[in-house]
């Protein structure tokens, strides 16, 4: 008897998606889909026009351009949308990977596009819904048990470009092999911080956000807090979103909060704080009067023209008009800026001070930690879920456990207890257990719902973190500015510890002794972090002190340190890969263009920005934006140089910064063979797969190259160039000065033909005109007003 051989997780491979829906949510998914590479065709109802059927379609498509901030990378990938309509083009869906319907949030409309997929959809097809609340498992009730097999919940935030939470739900009945696949999809390929969600109302985010603010609401609307008062205390401050909370109700729509509230309260009858959901009669009104928030330009904040230009007033919650806003005061708050450094340290200050801010903060934590507790296992059985769910959907800091941990489990139980509040067994037992926070360092976590201490799961698999490294005693070198660690594999990974990543002396001094470690233990180095951002540039501190103290010579062997480290890096006898996101300024953009390769996360803003601090990129950064421009004209042959070289001159003259890694790729930034990675969790873990790949190739650094200069031909088109940007009031005076300096580098300064340079020829020319920049008091001006500022000042 032969026995069955053991059954293979299906395969799935999501290439082509099909949109229902072409709203605001429907158009943007499709938008991110894009971004992603997929291929996609979006639908919706059928116009009225005979001559344009996909009018509403392509409307919506079109305004995808104008939106702010950017659903598509490009502007141009709109038209990579196919439009399209369910009367004409359901049968689409026959070549679809995945069917992600967006429809109008009704039961029975949901139902009936769920029946007409049914009819054209072939077998394997994974089928997801949108929906914010309605039950997923009612929306597929009428299809057949194999459509329910892939079918499930994928709840986007708004703006899904931007929004890291994912909200998976599966039913009952989805298979196991769709939820894990459509996990992994969803965070490699859309980069999206996955949550696996219960079928329970509004699912985790909104159920405990929603909360959250609606428990905050009646402080206002009673007259206690002003709105501004109440969105310092629930800020940055105490580790919530910047948008706090009244910023964040305008961002995502006030209907849309009322709305949610209105659903939730029939649909939780056993929830012990449904009146909650109750939401004050005033709130009410500003909905019915069209205070939507930001889509409508008012909401609990209204921004309006004065005198000395544009602010945003406040309502006021008993007459409903607006008025400016006054300097929040609160002494305890102050204090506990100046003295903690962390969120956690001024949270937990804060709700034990006797006075009106801490009686608030201490009131909503007990409210919004108690209820969180209480909805585990209801809507999730994990403690971690809950607090990524509010930190990637909400963009909070700390999410309920975290700040439970942060103002201290048992001493707050025992505050709770003492105020006649109901604590959850399960906290208690956690207590009694010996445990005192949810989170340890030992990288566990407490299960609520069980009792067990579980371990902690990556925010993406296979993540690698820096974090964890240090857990891990992964460390090899380390100082105050900079750390080197193992990440394994042969391959060692460059850590930036400095405020604000930015690369001062100690920093760059510490980057060239690690290539040193790296030469003698390692076959591999990625520069890279856990950071947010990865560097806003150079030190301008310690640059603005040695102009202070009059030490030249200081700032001259820093120049020439910076240059030679950072286009050293090209010339190592191993590969170098540059792990980067977020915010990537000046000598950053250095480190990276210098790179043998890129690994980019797809929000990547970067720029060679140091003409606004009266200065010029002199790591290299003026020469490779050059050399890159004459390699596409040596690609592309007998083209004319001149719009290359133009290109790249407004591209430092204009400190043009890329709104996405695409844009950077146009701008010059990228290479067409650097890589563009969607989830800024993987980061790392990709970079080092580049780096191993590339030294298992054989690794061998390139020769120096030769650089083709315009001289004076070159010359007299960026002259032209620079008197438009001048007169066009694009460049001050003094930009008009530096980008003439830019300009000499990038023909040749004294060259009178066309000629053929070595790459040290160019550096020259920078590191020469960096120095005349340092010794100009418009540069010293400029460097104060941006340190005072944080804005550059256009002198």
């Amino acid at each position: 008897m032969t026995q069955e051989p053991a059954s293979k997780p299906k395969k799935f491979n999501i290439q082509n998606v099909v949109i229902l829906g072409s709203g605001v949510m429907g158009s943007q998914i499709a938008a991110h889909c894009i971004n992603a590479g997929l291929n996609v065709k979006l639908l919706d109802l059928k116009a009225d026009d005979p001559d344009r059927p996909n009018k509403t379609v392509e409307e919506n498509i079109q305004k995808l351009k104008k939106m702010n901030p950017a659903p598509l990378a490009l502007p141009e990938w709109a038209d990579r949308i196919t439009p399209g309509n369910f009367e004409d083009n359901l049968s689409w869906i026959e070549d679809a990977d995945w069917v992600c319907e967006v429809i109008v949030e009704r039961m029975d409309i949901k139902q009936d596009m769920m029946d007409d997929v049914e009819k054209v959809r072939k077998k394997g097809t994974i089928v997801s819904s949108n929906t914010s609340g309605l039950p997923i498992s009612d929306i597929s009730e009428n299809v057949s048990d194999e459509f329910k097999r892939h079918f499930l919940g994928t709840h986007f935030f708004n703006p899904p470009r931007y929004m890291k939470l994912l909200e998976i739900i599966p039913t009952g009945t989805t298979d196991e092999d769709v939820v894990n696949y459509m996990t992994r999809f969803c965070e490699k390929i859309l980069g999206k911080g996955v949550v696996q969600c219960k079928d329970t109302p509004n699912f985790i985010a909104n159920r405990i956000g929603v909360f959250s603010m609606a428990t905050i609401m009646p402080w206002f609307f009673d007259g206690t807090f002003r709105a501004e008062e109440i969105d310092y205390l629930t800020g940055t401050l105490t580790g919530y979103s910047k948008a706090a909370t009244f910023r964040t109700a305008d961002m995502a729509g006030l209907d849309v909060l009322n709305h949610v509230a209105e659903n939730l309260y029939p649909a939780v009858p056993d929830d012990e704080r449904r009146e909650v959901f109750k939401v004050p009669e005033e709130f009410q009104k500003m909905v019915e009067e069209g205070a939507h928030g930001n889509k409508t330009g008012h909401g609990f904040y209204n921004k309006v023209k004065t005198d000395e230009g544009k602010e945003y007033h406040v309502v006021d919650p008993d007459s409903l008009e607006y008025e400016p806003q006054v300097d929040v005061e609160f002494e305890s708050a102050e204090k506990a800026k100046k003295e903690f450094k962390s969120s956690g340290e001024r949270l937990k200050y804060l709700v034990n001070q006797d006075d009106k801010a801490g009686e608030f903060l201490w009131k909503i934590h007990c409210d919004l930690l108690l209820y969180s507790a209480n909805r585990i296992p209801e809507i999730t059985e994990s403690v971690e879920s809950i607090d990524r769910a509010m930190q990637w959907g909400f963009n909070w800091e700390l999410g309920p456990f975290q700040r439970w941990d942060a103002i201290g489990v048992r001493e707050s139980v025992k505050r709770m207890i003492s105020d006649g509040r109901e604590v959850p067994d399960s906290v208690q037992n956690m207590l009694d257990s010996g445990r005192d926070t949810f989170y340890k360092n030992d990288g566990t976590v407490y299960n609520l719902a069980t009792g067990d201490v579980d371990q902690l799961s990556p925010p993406a698999r296979g993540a690698i973190t820096v974090k964890q490294l240090k857990k891990d005693a992964k460390e090899v070198w380390g100082n105050s500015s900079a750390g080197l660690y193992d990440i394994g594999d042969g391959v060692a990974l460059f850590e930036f510890r400095t405020k604000q990543q930015t690369l001062g002396f100690e920093l760059v001094s510490s980057l060239h002794h690690c290539c040193e470690i790296v030469k003698e233990q390692f076959d591999a180095l990625v520069i890279g972090h856990d950071n947010e951002n990865f560097s806003y540039g150079a030190n301008l501190g310690e640059a603005g002190q040695a102009l202070k103290d009059g030490d030249f010579d200081k700032i001259v062997e820093a120049v020439e340190n910076f240059q030679r480290v950072a286009v050293g890096l090209r010339y190592q006898p191993f590969p170098v890969i540059s792990a980067v996101a977020g915010r990537c300024f000046g000598g950053g953009v250095e480190f990276m263009m210098h790179s043998d390769k890129v690994v980019a996360h797809h929000e990547l803003y970067c720029g060679l920005v140091e003409l606004g601090v009266g200065l010029i990129p002199a790591g290299g950064g003026t020469k490779e934006l050059l050399f890159r421009a004459m390699n596409k004209v040596n690609e592309n042959e007998n083209a004319d140089p001149l719009p290359y070289l133009k290109d790249a001159f407004k591209t430092i003259g204009l400190a043009k910064v890329s709104d996405g890694a695409p844009k950077a790729r146009k701008l010059g930034y990228l290479r067409d063979t650097d890589m563009i990675v969607m989830h800024r969790d993987l980061l790392l873990k990709t970079a080092k797969e580049q780096a191993r790949a590339i030294a298992d190739a054989g690794y061998r650094p390139p020769a120096e190259p030769t650089i083709k200069l315009m001289g004076k031909t070159g010359k007299s088109v960026l002259d032209v160039t620079l008197y438009i940007m001048t007169q066009g009031k694009w460049a001050s005076p003094y930009d008009k000065v530096l980008a003439g300096k830019v300009a000499d580098i990038m023909t040749g300064g004294d060259l009178s033909e066309p000629q053929d340079v070595p790459e040290s020829y160019i550096l020259k020319l920078e590191r020469e005109a960096i120095l005349e920049c340092f010794k100009d008091e418009r540069t010293h001006k400029r460097m104060e007003h941006m340190l005072k500022t944080g804005k550059p000042l256009r002198n």
